[in-house]
């Protein structure tokens, strides 16, 4: 079930919010961008996404059959629980106004009336939630709440929230200068009161320890994009993080909030990421990697098979390739 505390038509498409805002050069940039973008397109330029980015890393032959034979996988129901949860924590930074009252009610003891406060302020819908999003919002206003007394109010409130951003770079391949636009939509952004800002990003499902280097990864493409945007009022970016409220779903290691300083190693492996995709795009040659180290294989779950050059071989040259890996080619 979707629900939207705030109607489900109050977000524009990126398109409408570029022109609305009068950012022109932004988005003429991302009307020539495509994720099919190749080297004979000179009045082109290539999009890229935190989400783009991560396909191409994953599976590069995944990358090419969704950005240019444009197939889509299954959409399963964990969409759904994070858009719901992701426009209640909206909905709330967008409304709430009584963390003054709730700092006095703290200083005087009374902490059961300053958290009811925070919940009041959650339009909660009338049917119950199908994913169970009321116990990971519970979780998350109990964050803020927590917050709220370890700051007393100080940098508590986003500096922005949803800030969608678009930046404008070339990436040097071969000695030659390629276009690139990157966008995405940054969960939080937080003045640090210590002459920074802070990037924290917002996610529903399991939390397993071995995720904190690919949540590096995406709040590190972040503060790229924005360092080569024109939103310069977010800068510095001097620290990071993440929340998973449902942490502990489906088998996960528990409920996970997570702060730190910005990794400038991860920076640069990212950058050399960024780099391979747009390489690949040049060379137009996204081959397929189905192996995730040497004895297990990452194409359990793929809704592509049936079009990947990789599973296209014979039950025979699949064997060859696979021996000592349990698989099941998908019909």
């Amino acid at each position: 079930m979707r629900y939207n505390p705030k109607g489900e038509d109050h977000r524009p498409t990126i398109e409408e919010y570029l022109e609305a805002t009068g950012h022109q050069e932004e988005y003429e940039s991302y009307k020539m961008s495509t994720y099919a973008w190749n080297p004979l397109e000179e009045d082109k330029k290539l999009r890229i996404t935190k989400s783009s980015l991560g396909t191409f890393g994953w599976c590069p032959q995944q990358y090419y059959l969704e950005k240019f034979k444009g197939l889509r996988g299954e959409q399963r129901y964990y969409h759904d629980r994070g858009l719901n949860v992701h426009d209640m924590v909206e909905y709330f930074w967008d409304t709430f106004n009584k963390m003054d009252e709730a700092l006095e009610c703290i200083d005087n003891g009374d902490e059961f009336t300053a958290k009811q406060m925070l919940y009041d302020a959650v339009k909660m819908p009338t049917d119950k939630y199908a994913y169970g999003e009321e116990e990971q919002i519970a979780q998350w206003l109990d964050w803020q709440f927590e917050r709220l007394k370890l700051t007393k109010g100080k940098g508590w409130y986003p500096a922005k929230v949803e800030a969608n951003i678009h930046a404008m770079r070339y990436v040097e391949i071969d000695g030659v200068g390629i276009p690139i636009h990157m966008n995405g939509f940054i969960d939080t952004i937080f003045d640090t009161t210590e002459g920074g800002y802070a990037l924290m990003e917002l996610k529903t499902g399991k939390w397993k320890d071995n995720k904190v280097s690919n949540m590096r990864a995406e709040m590190a493409f972040y503060r790229m994009m924005l360092e080569h945007s024109n939103h310069h009022e977010y800068l510095p970016i001097t620290h990071w993080g993440w929340e998973f409220p449902g942490g502990h779903i489906e088998g996960g290691e528990g409920n996970k909030i997570f702060y730190e300083e910005i990794k400038p190693r991860t920076m640069k492996s990212v950058e050399n990421k960024l780099k391979k995709l747009v390489k690949a795009h040049v060379e137009m040659d996204f081959p397929p990697t189905p192996f995730l180290g040497r004895t297990k294989l990452k194409c359990e779950w793929c809704d592509y098979q049936e079009h990947c050059d990789f599973w296209n071989l014979t039950e025979e040259e699949l064997d060859d390739l696979l021996e000592g890996i349990e698989w099941t080619k998908k019909e």
